[in-house]
């Protein structure tokens, strides 16, 4: 747990509306224009739609009732992970040490300010940086902790710098409203109003007690948060040179609902290579996975289940999935979503003194397959039941990518 002290200085860096802007970057005629970038979902949206109510998550027909005139794309994830990619080498300038995601990213730029002048320049230089050598608007948040410069950066959107200053942590909290806290949602604050604890102030009048009585585990994080203490703090850096993920998810909407079992499996076992090619690269294995889908009705379902031993192999985990698949899906709806997790990761240990053969074969076809995927693209072998995609679905060079908008594969 990492409380505050004069001398941390973490930063926060948000691509605003990420898709929509890469978007509105590329084609002038988009610019200043209502875009949604999706399927089935919004995945992305300029603010230009956020005005008219539209939000991330959002279906696309509600949105389009909302904005007639929107702009509907329907995403190009390589081309925006390569935007991504270049925000995070300029902010690397600004940090000893990063941990990026897709659309943000966090880092550690204790001592930078001697570089940079002060904790708000530091900011202001690295968003004015990003506009001028990429053209993309960032948020950038620095605070004491990754919590605080979350909520900062949240608060300076669109393209803005915040700082909470060193000793200004529980006056910026608390008149904060309880559902600006992170991990308090619709359902959790419904309680917290109904003990008129409505502000993140009020909260923490809460003793411990209370709160894991109220909220369980989750409580006693609520109890930290609310003190402004930050109960995460930026991992250890891994094999690959980026910190090692806790877990890995790979999800799609369908570009239409679909019951064809063949195109489901096909898709489920594509999204799986994806997640378990991940942990590889991270040197990982996989103790737990998780299967989510959601059908055209909006009803959700999800199931997860061990893997003993924990593993690297496609195959292992696929028999897994395939068993989960047929527990979850049993209503004759067709699909809209599905998504995978990999959960429980931990470091592989080398190989034992005497693998047997079998084993030590497979592992020998992994690491070949794996090393011409990486030379020629995923694509260039296709597996399993990821065969029956192949001529399904246009092609996207990056369908690994999480969220909505990677319903296209790359065949």
């Amino acid at each position: 747990m990492h409380a505050c002290g004069t001398s941390r200085l973490i930063l926060h860096v948000d691509i605003d509306a990420f898709f929509a802007s890469v978007e509105q970057l590329l084609i002038p005629f988009l610019r200043r224009r209502p875009v949604i970038v999706g399927s089935g979902v919004i995945a992305s949206c300029s603010d230009e739609a956020r005005r008219f109510g539209c939000r991330a998550g959002m279906e696309l027909h509600r949105a389009k009732r909302l904005c007639p005139s929107a702009v509907i794309l329907p995403g190009r994830q390589s081309i925006y992970r390569c935007f991504a990619e270049a925000v995070w080498e300029i902010t690397r300038r600004y940090a000893t040490r990063l941990e990026t995601y897709l659309d943000e990213a966090y880092g550690e730029a204790t001592g930078m300010d001697r570089l940079h002048g002060t904790a708000r320049d530091l900011g202001e230089s690295l968003r004015t940086a990003v506009a001028h050598e990429i053209g993309l608007p960032v948020s950038v948040g620095l605070a004491c902790n990754r919590m605080l410069a979350k909520m900062a950066s949240g608060s300076a959107k669109p393209g803005g710098t915040a700082v909470i200053e060193p000793g200004d942590e529980a006056g910026y909290l608390a008149d904060l409203p309880a559902r600006k806290l992170p991990g308090v949602g619709s359902k959790t604050e419904t309680v917290l109003d109904d003990i008129n604890a409505h502000t993140v102030g009020q909260m923490r009048r809460l003793s411990l007690a209370y709160l894991r009585e109220a909220f369980g585990r989750r409580g006693e994080v609520l109890y930290e948060r609310c003190r402004g203490r930050d109960v995460q703090d930026l991992p250890a850096e891994g094999p690959t040179g980026t910190p090692p993920p806790k877990r890995i998810s790979r999800e799609t909407t369908f570009h239409a609902p679909t019951c064809d079992r063949r195109k489901i499996d096909g898709m489920l076992h594509h999204l799986l290579e994806r997640a378990m090619l991940t942990a590889r690269r991270e040197g990982l294995n996989v103790g737990r996975l998780e299967l989510h889908i959601r059908y055209d009705d909006c009803k959700q379902r999800g199931a997860s289940a061990s893997l003993q031993p924990p593993t690297q192999n496609d195959a292992d985990a696929w028999q897994v999935l395939s068993t989960l698949l047929a527990r979850l899906h049993t209503r004759r709806v067709a699909l809209r979503h599905v998504g995978v997790a990999l959960d429980r990761l931990a470091p592989a240990v080398d190989m034992p003194l005497f693998e047997a053969a079998p084993a030590a074969r497979d592992r020998r076809l992994r690491q070949a397959v794996d090393a011409i995927r990486d030379r020629y693209g995923h694509a260039a072998v296709v597996t399993g039941r990821s065969i029956d995609l192949r001529g399904t679905l246009e092609r996207n060079e990056d369908a690994h990518a999480n969220g909505p908008t990677a319903a296209a594969i790359d065949f």
